[in-house]
C-alpha cells in the first residue's frame, strides 16, 4: 500500500505540525478531495522550484492527527505530525 500524497501550503508550518485543512478533506496530487482520518500516514507536498527553475516539491512525511488545540483556534482541523525527516525537497530523498 502506497502512502497517499496531500497537498498543503508549507507557510502553515508549526514545528512538527504542519496544518492540512480547515475542513474535513485535503486534496491529493490529483485534485481530488481525500476524506482525512486520525492515523492517516501521508506525505504532504507543496510544488517549489530549484534555483534553476526545475520543480523540487517539498515534501514532509508523517501521521495525520486532529489539529492541537493551539492550532485549532487558527482555523485548522487536520493536521501532519511530522517524522523525524522532517521538511525536504524531493531532490533531497
Amino acid at each position: 500500500m502506497s502512502t497517499i500524497r496531500l497537498c498543503a501550503d508549507f507557510n502553515g508550518l508549526f514545528g512538527e505540525w504542519l496544518c492540512l485543512s480547515h475542513n474535513e478533506t485535503a486534496q491529493d496530487e490529483n485534485g481530488t478531495a481525500v476524506q482525512l482520518r486520525e492515523g492517516m500516514v501521508a506525505t504532504a507536498f507543496e510544488i517549489d522550484r530549484n534555483e534553476k527553475g526545475e520543480r523540487d516539491d517539498l515534501v514532509a512525511h508523517g501521521i495525520v492527527q486532529r489539529s492541537p488545540e493551539w492550532l485549532q483556534c487558527k482555523g485548522s482541523r487536520w493536521s501532519l505530525r511530522i517524522d523525524a525527516r522532517g521538511v525536504r525537497h524531493q531532490s533531497d530523498l
